[in-house]
């Protein structure tokens, strides 16, 4: 049974197509050029990157066919996706650009929507996927990775230069050692509820905003709880990264949100893009682009 079909144009009349069967790869143009038998999956799909990497060798100029993905992502929630012109820009957009960019055979591109209809157009099938924690709910309508792209790392302390606190945060080895101290914590923030134990002494800040104007303009707190990525950019927007320092922490236990790519359960070929992702995954110099890529953001 034939799995997918990857052409090659080779010239203005001539296409080579790169077949997945169950049983293995075959390339034809026109008629069976040569075929790779295989039971294993992991086999067929390498074999097919194999091909398609001669083909560059040999016909540098010509173009790939490729089919285009759309993924969803939110519009309001910088550095991580925000609205840009229409498309959808951030860490999480380029982290799933930088996938794709290992995978010819498909084309990622970048939409934003309020969070609540990226969702809704991914679980309907009108987007392709998403780069999110796989909740249960999200998992009824969408196939995930096994493993995560991308951790969102609550574990990290936030605080002022120039505080006199700034030592004690610095070398904190639990919350314990934090005792003594004002937390700044978001209203309504169910994580901060359950994560950050309640013999601290806090004061809420509306937003986050709010939360960075009461630390370093008011100094009316000693530290916040919040991802590297997300402070360094509130910091950067609001004047402050001259005076950010952040200390990460071991001792907060919830604190790696994990984000895994999805795919729609609408999409006929989640399966295979699945596979192809988590084949990227295991590449060491993805890995190594992708670390890179994340400390541009930290």
């Amino acid at each position: 049974m034939q799995r997918s079909t990857t052409r090659w144009h080779t010239g203005e009349e001539s296409q080579i197509h790169i077949a997945l069967y169950d049983d293995g790869v075959r390339v034809y143009e026109g008629n069976l050029l040569g075929q790779f038998q295989s039971s294993s999956e992991a086999d067929r799909l390498v074999c097919r990157h194999l091909i398609v990497w001669v083909l560059l060798l040999f016909f540098p100029a010509k173009a790939l066919a490729h089919t285009d993905l759309e993924f969803a992502y939110s519009d309001t929630s910088p550095p991580y996706s925000v609205a840009v012109n229409e498309e959808a820009a951030g860490l999480l957009p380029d982290i799933v650009e930088l996938v794709f960019s290992f995978i010819p055979e498909y084309e990622a591109e970048h939409v934003a929507f309020p969070w609540a209809r990226a969702q809704y157009n991914v679980e309907n099938g009108r987007s392709d996927g998403l780069l999110t924690y796989p909740s249960d709910d999200r998992k009824k309508y969408a196939l995930f990775t096994a493993d995560p792209l991308y951790l969102q790392n609550y574990g990290n302390l936030v605080y002022d230069k120039d505080s006199a606190a700034a030592k004690v945060i610095s070398s904190a080895t639990g919350f314990d050692d934090l005792a003594e101290l004002t937390v700044i914590v978001e209203r309504g923030s169910s994580w901060e509820e359950e994560n950050i134990p309640g013999y601290l002494q806090r004061i809420d800040g509306q937003d986050i905003v709010a939360k960075m104007h009461l630390l370093f303009r008011r100094g009316a707190g000693d530290f916040i709880v919040m991802p590297p990525e997300h402070a360094r950019y509130m910091a950067q927007q609001l004047g402050y990264l001259d005076a950010l320092r952040m200390q990460e922490v071991g001792f907060i236990s919830e604190s790696p949100i994990p984000f895994h790519l999805g795919v729609s359960r609408q999409n006929p070929h989640a399966d295979e893009i699945i596979e192809l992702v988590e084949s990227v995954m295991a590449n060491p110099d993805f890995q190594s682009q992708l670390l890179e890529l994340i400390r541009q953001y930290r």
